[in-house]
């Protein structure tokens, strides 16, 4: 997330600094005042702006991995490089985002206390209402100024003389063309993009152009050299009602000139129309795309120099009808994905071999037996991610890993960077490799390298919609062709490989451990809850929420410890103090046959497991 917030604010940066460029370029110091001012209040809008939207206009190519990697991580669609070996103790990130709120929350607070302080110092003095503005006359020495409709003034100055005309104008030019509505829209401008240096300078501008207005309108039927005068003898001290609108604010100087200066300049509408241009320049500089061309290319596409077999599996099926949203299910879509990675891979010198290629139900141990029976090279399982209510805005590719299967944990690695790199070019994908604590049963046993692949999370409307189209999904499966076949040929560059991230036991919020009924691959593995034996249909009603802890037993350690009981897995549950285990099933019970398939409206639903 701080990448993510410290990339917008550098795209904020940039925008607010090239847009304040032209204006210091041709519009600084011209008689165009209003143009100018209309156009420093729409540089601090477009620079907020413009980096939130995403707009994919054009689209380059390009064949280095890296400068793909850092374009999508600017464009807002990759992920970054994350190396997580354990907990920390310390989150920084965290730290550093809270820092940089408190400090927009103090400038907010003081905005608020200036605010206050003028209406303190309206209650002070005797006020005298016009349908026009409040006329407050005071003895304060930073006065005259003025606050939306209220001129505060100083008695010393005589509203008889010329010079008082010529400031009283001033002051009711400022409420007229509401500038204070300016300043307070900047001042909050720079609570929330304090860190920005040329908000600073845009604000100091704007202020200025106020002045320019207010002086113009106060001679319009005077003499510029006795307001000149005026301007040269006022004596004023340190200005302390911000953000009201003093009189005696600016660069004395420049606001001479301003006074003394042509009203028409040279190329007068050139610079204002070559506005436009630029803009559209800026505006494109954030609406590219870029994609490797060698992964998009039928003649750079990559073929196995020997044969190869891939073992690719649909996850779930049958009964098991996995995630679901939007009208999708995860074993339609993960078979979808895996029908078309067979019939694209003989252009690939790819023989893929799938676990099932129709609708039926296959246990994740027999699964892993069908992969260690076929003589395969490497092993693929295809599925779909869905989002928890602790984290609703997920989406993307992820792959994952297992580090229990230490024997090709390595060449698992360079497969699933090798996957995960290049559906990185056509799609949103994490920049890293998960693990998950309590492990995948289908990597955990397999004798070959492998890896599980989330196709997008199924609760995403993006991601989903992609589901949904052919295109899409061909060019998902070309992806995941592409980068098999780099790892086959050995083209996968050691040095970009990703990290391995440790994910915690529930997939559906890192916070909350959750039940892997399917962790051991064993329809008749031993379920044990807060220390007693209990059937799995207990389990079913145990909510994530609840758990304190999962631990997994096989082999050896499993029947050590429960005897025969345990010769098929063991899986450990261990509830929070104070939460009551799920009532034993009683005689009502539902028969234990699968449950009809969800409504195709349903949006969100617990992932299962795989």
């Amino acid at each position: 997330m701080l990448q993510t917030f410290a990339i917008y604010l550098l795209k904020v940066t940039c925008i607010s600094g090239l847009l304040f460029l032209y204006y210091l370029l041709a519009l600084r110091n011209k008689q165009f005042h209003f143009y100018n001012r209309f156009y420093l209040l729409m540089t601090l809008v477009l620079s907020a702006a413009l980096p939130l939207l995403r707009l994919q206009w054009f689209t380059f190519g390009n064949d280095s991995s890296q400068t793909i990697h850092l374009l999508k991580l600017i464009n807002g669609t990759g992920e970054p490089d994350i190396l997580i070996t354990g907990d920390a103790a310390v989150n920084w990130q965290e730290i550093l985002l809270y820092a940089l709120a408190a400090v927009s929350f103090c400038m907010l607070l003081f905005l608020c206390i200036r605010v206050v302080r003028i209406y303190q110092l309206k209650k002070k003095f005797p006020v005298q209402s016009s349908a026009e503005f409040d006329f407050i006359n005071t003895d304060v020495s930073s006065a005259p100024f003025s606050f939306l409709k209220n001129i505060f003034w100083r008695n010393d100055i005589s509203l008889q003389d010329e010079t008082g005309k010529q400031i009283l104008q001033h002051e009711i030019t400022h409420i007229k063309h509401k500038h204070s509505i300016d300043k307070l829209f900047v001042q909050m401008m720079m609570c929330f993009y304090w860190i920005n240096p040329f908000y600073y300078f845009i604000k100091r501008e704007l202020y200025l152009i106020h002045e320019f207005i207010a002086d113009e309108k106060a001679i319009e039927q005077s003499d510029a050299n006795a307001f000149a005068k005026m301007l040269l003898t006022a004596q004023f001290g340190k200005f302390k009602f911000l953000p009201a609108q003093p009189f005696f604010y600016s660069s004395i100087k420049r606001r001479l000139i301003m006074l003394t200066q042509s009203k028409n300049p040279k190329f007068n509408y050139l610079r204002r129309i070559m506005v436009l241009p630029f803009l559209a320049g800026v505006i494109c500089l954030f609406a590219f795309t870029i994609k490797n061309e060698k992964t998009n290319s039928s003649a750079d596409k990559s073929t196995t120099a020997k044969p190869f077999v891939l073992v690719v599996d649909a996850g779930h099926g049958g009964k098991d009808y996995g995630a679901h949203g939007n009208g999708l299910y995860e074993k339609e879509a993960a078979l979808k994905i895996t029908k078309e990675m067979k019939d694209l891979s003989s252009q690939y010198g790819i023989d893929v071999v799938l676990t099932r290629n129709n609708d039926v139900f296959m246990s994740p141990q027999q699964k892993s037996d069908f992969v260690n029976t076929q003589n395969a090279d490497a092993f693929i399982s295809i599925h779909v991610s869905t989002n928890s209510p602790s984290y609703p805005n997920n989406s993307g590719f992820e792959v994952y890993l297992t580090k229990r299967n230490t024997k090709f944990l390595e060449n698992s690695r360079i497969l699933g960077s090798a996957i995960l790199q290049n559906l990185g070019t056509d799609f949103k994908a994490q920049q890293n490799l998960n693990v998950r604590q309590v492990g995948i049963w289908v990597l955990d046993n397999s004798n070959v390298p492998s890896a599980l692949i989330e196709c997008g999370y199924i609760t995403n409307v993006d991601d989903a919609n992609n589901l949904k189209d052919d295109a899409k999904i061909k060019l998902m499966a070309q992806n995941i062709l592409q980068g098999v076949a780099m790892y086959a040929n050995n083209k996968v560059d050691k040095s970009s490989l990703y990290q391995i991230k440790n994910e915690s036991a529930d997939t559906t919020s890192p916070e909350k451990p959750t039940v892997k009924k399917d962790t051991l691959g064993s329809a008749n593995a031993l379920y044990v809850l807060n220390g007693k034996i209990v059937p799995e249909s207990v389990v079913d009603k145990t909510t994530p929420s609840s758990i304190e802890s999962v631990n997994v037993l096989k082999g050896k350690d499993a029947t050590d410890k429960y005897g025969v009981k345990g010769k098929d897995g063991v899986i450990e549950i261990t509830l929070k103090k104070g939460v009551p285990p799920p009532p034993p099933p009683g005689i009502s019970e539902e028969p234990n046959t699968p449950p009809p398939p969800p409504a195709r409206d349903t949006l969100v639903q617990t992932k299962p497991v795989f």
